[in-house]
């Protein structure tokens, strides 16, 4: 009986090592991390980010910018949102951007609608992140320029003018934009939109997509 106990304990002695061993060999711990998108809800583990709303050229680490962002820049100011299904603070701002195009939508669904905000069009892109394509995953990390990893996310893209070229100018806000009711978030939200579309009309006639 000792015998067999003492054989067992070194099959499972010998198995473990050959596990470790395996898994500081190869890279399947990296491969295994790597296919998970980390993406925080921010409400949720209370990281409100402080909101940032300088306009920017550049991409996150110089990305292109996604041809249907190049092409939809022709009609006029592009408003992306970002959402997931567990997240307190995509709740909360769903009803607001709902509010602010006059659109009514799935939390599940993809949203694309050329939408009239104060007389002018406006591009919105809706993304549920557990249930959009690879194109609208890979165009979060593209405009997460403050690096936040965190939901809800709103881009409002623009035409600026950089160097004798016109071309993509964009601002991210994140959460529920520090803001502590709806109103003061529409508000907010309007005010943006507008100041983006006062640059857009700036340069929209210099755009050569």
């Amino acid at each position: 009986m000792k015998k067999i106990m003492i054989i067992q304990v070194c099959a499972l002695i010998l198995v473990s090592s050959s596990l470790s061993l395996m898994l500081v060999q190869t890279d399947i711990y990296d491969r295994v991390q790597s296919g998970i998108v980390e993406v925080l809800c921010l409400s949720c583990l209370k990281l409100e980010p402080i909101t940032n709303t300088d306009f920017i050229f550049e991409t996150t680490n110089g990305i292109p910018h996604p041809d249907f962002i190049i092409e939809n820049l022709t009609k006029g100011v592009i408003f992306l949102h970002y959402s997931e299904d567990a997240c307190s603070g995509c709740d909360i701002m769903y009803p607001v951007i709902k509010d602010l195009f006059n659109i009514e939508f799935g939390k599940e669904e993809m949203v694309y609608n050329i939408t009239n905000f104060e007389d002018y069009e406006i591009i919105y892109y809706y993304a549920n992140l557990d249930h959009t394509n690879k194109i609208m995953k890979n165009s979060f990390s593209i405009y997460d320029k403050d690096d936040i990893k965190g939901l809800p996310m709103f881009s409002i893209i623009t035409l600026g003018y950089d160097k004798g070229i016109i071309k993509p100018y964009y601002t991210t806000l994140y959460g529920t934009l520090n803001l502590d009711n709806d109103p003061d978030r529409l508000d907010y939200l309007k005010h943006l939109l507008n100041q983006s579309i006062d640059i857009y009309l700036q340069n929209s006639e210099g755009y050569n997509p």
